[in-house]
């Protein structure tokens, strides 16, 4: 009787193992690219981050963090920098950050001010 089943098992059991293979997920490491910068005049936004060209073009995580030491705040936007207000930005207090991870991160333009001329945020991308 098992002879009468085996050919049939067989083949189900190739298409399993071929599905399934189909279905795994590729890893690919990505770079990551410090892009810190410092501020050139306090109180007024500059792009930090460009923003990435069309779909599919996509980051895979993003942090920004006030590594300030001093009571310094910071803010970063996420628009273009012409847009940029302290009302409609994300606050970051001195050692604060804001980090994302796929797939909500944003692919758009990010601007960022600190209080003081040459405060200095940390940024990386991948």
């Amino acid at each position: 009787m098992l002879r009468r089943f085996l050919p049939g098992l067989l083949a189900a059991a190739t298409l399993i193992a071929a599905a399934s293979s189909c279905l795994a997920q590729t890893i690919v490491d990505a770079a990551t690219t410090n892009a810190s910068i410092s501020i050139t005049t306090g109180n007024t936004f500059q792009q930090a981050l460009a923003a990435l060209g069309a779909p599919p073009a996509q980051r895979r995580s993003l942090t920004i963090a006030n590594n300030n030491t001093n009571s310094d705040s910071c803010w970063i936007y996420i628009g273009a920098t012409a847009s940029a207000t302290k009302a409609l930005s994300i606050l970051l207090l001195p050692g604060g950050s804001y980090t994302r991870y796929y797939p909500y991160v944003p692919s758009d333009n990010i601007a960022a001010t600190c209080t003081t001329t040459a405060d200095t945020l940390y940024l990386d991308t991948q």
